[in-house]
């Protein structure tokens, strides 16, 4: 088991419920830093739930999310230094496309979008934000757009 200390991300009796549907009940999972994850099982048992758990888009009816030892359940997304890629991605509405893929590359709070990389964002991490950004270049309009 990996000390306490060095969970990245740790979940203790988690549950979540749908109306009646049980998403998750008493569930606990710690990630260490470094690990890498994957949630394998069948439609409906809680995978998706719990990595909206963790990324913030939902709310755990009892239990605690916490991220780096520190409580994150009452964490809006933008405030917690995680990245999920979902099947069906979760984009900020307030940000344009660019914004969205620079998002945790400078500021962990973005408030506007930018127009080229943070000055602050390492020197890697603006060139792969520009790359991927760039793959909307032949369509710019769309790179200051935001989602709908």
């Amino acid at each position: 088991m990996i000390p306490a200390m060095d969970h990245i991300v740790e979940l203790r009796n988690v549950s979540k419920r749908y109306g009646n549907h049980t998403a998750l009940e008493s569930f606990s999972l710690a990630v260490g830093r470094g690990e890498f994850l994957t949630l394998l099982g069948p439609s409906g048992s809680g995978k998706t739930t719990l990595l909206r758990l963790v990324a913030g888009f939902e709310q755990p009816e009892s239990g605690e999310v916490l991220i780096d030892g520190k409580d994150a359940s009452s964490l809006p997304p933008y405030h917690r230094n995680v990245n999920t890629v979902f099947q069906h991605y979760a984009l900020f509405p307030h940000l344009t496309v660019y914004g969205n893929v620079a998002f945790r590359a400078g500021s962990p709070t973005p408030r506007r979008a930018p127009r080229r990389a943070r000055p602050e964002a390492a020197p890697a991490d603006a060139g792969r934000i520009e790359a991927v950004a760039g793959a909307v270049g032949h369509h710019f309009h769309l790179r200051n757009s935001r989602p709908k």
